[in-house]
């Protein structure tokens, strides 16, 4: 049996889900349901602005409960774009697309962003500080009432990182990928900015990582295929595995590389699991040596 035409679209703030979402309606000539249109339908019904809606929800959970009950209705549906946060949970055959960005983008994406004034911020810190605030309450409030892990990235078939590129090349990724998947099924792909991940190798230990030549466009298409092995811990994407890869993807100002994303609690080695070695192994010393030898400057550090 083949897979509902339905892509549900959700990730972090700032990281482009609407005019992707836009994109895509246009070029697949599919339907847009979004959140802020569900919201706008419910508020004519009780006769508020979305504004009184939001304010009325705290204190009503059936709000809650009504904007649901739309999004499991959409499991019937077909040639659908659903932009939600969970829209992914309530649409399980739907081709469940996150999209990611960093930090310091998506703080410059919200504050540029006209239709957001009340999400100004004063300083890099701040931003970044608020960021994560909403992002992790939101996610316990989401497992909390739902049991539904938005943080869990392997709940997902398609993880973009939508950070330095275009909104057109991620909806090219996204149909790419949601045609192969309509056909077979099966999609479990992440592509991520090599400038967003982290090391927890020093650079003499990288060094040492073997690598066959890569004398042809062909063999590092090849190469650079092959996924690197990352764990996303505190809101930042530390490498297990393929230190040599990423660090070669930087040096060419490749804009996308294959990662496969272990759980922070899955075992590295018989003695550590993968939050153990990041905890043990990063410090800032080793990020300014990264930068230095791949001759590059990351966005922002993680919080140590």
């Amino acid at each position: 049996m083949s897979n509902s035409k339905i892509i549900s679209i959700t990730g972090d703030l700032g990281s482009g889900k609407s005019t992707v979402s836009n994109l895509l309606c246009q070029q697949l000539n599919y339907d847009y349901i979004y959140t802020g249109k569900i919201q706008r339908e419910i508020a004519l019904k009780y006769n508020m602005t979305t504004l009184e809606l939001n304010k009325y929800s705290e204190t009503h959970p059936e709000i809650d409960d009504e904007i649901d009950s739309v999004l499991k209705s959409l499991n019937t549906a077909t040639n659908l774009i659903a932009d939600s946060r969970l829209a992914w949970f309530f649409i399980p055959k739907s081709f469940k697309v996150f999209l990611k960005t960093n930090l310091i983008v998506s703080a410059n994406r919200i504050s540029n962003d006209n239709e957001r004034k009340n999400e100004k911020y004063s300083s890099k810190e701040e931003a970044v500080n608020k960021i994560i605030a909403r992002k992790t309450s939101e996610n316990k409030r989401y497992m909390d009432l739902y049991g539904a892990n938005c943080a869990k990235l392997n709940n997902y078939n398609l993880i973009i990182d939508t950070s330095f590129i275009s909104p057109e090349k991620v909806a090219d990724i996204i149909i790419a990928e949601y045609d192969l998947w309509v056909d077979s099924n099966e999609c479990a792909k992440s592509f991520i900015s090599p400038a967003n991940l982290y090391p927890t190798k020093t650079i003499k230990d990288v060094e040492n990582e073997h690598i066959n030549s890569i004398n042809s466009e062909k063999k590092a298409n090849d190469y650079f295929e092959f996924p690197v092995i990352a764990v996303n811990f505190n809101s930042f994407d530390y490498i297990i595995d393929g230190h040599k890869k990423t660090s070669l993807a930087v040096k060419n100002n490749i804009d996308l590389i294959s990662v496969v994303y272990k759980d922070e609690n899955d075992w590295f080695s018989d003695e550590m699991t993968c939050k153990d070695k990041i905890l043990s192994s990063i410090n800032k010393s080793l990020f300014y040596e990264w930068e230095k030898y791949n001759l590059f400057n990351y966005l922002i550090y993680p919080q140590l």
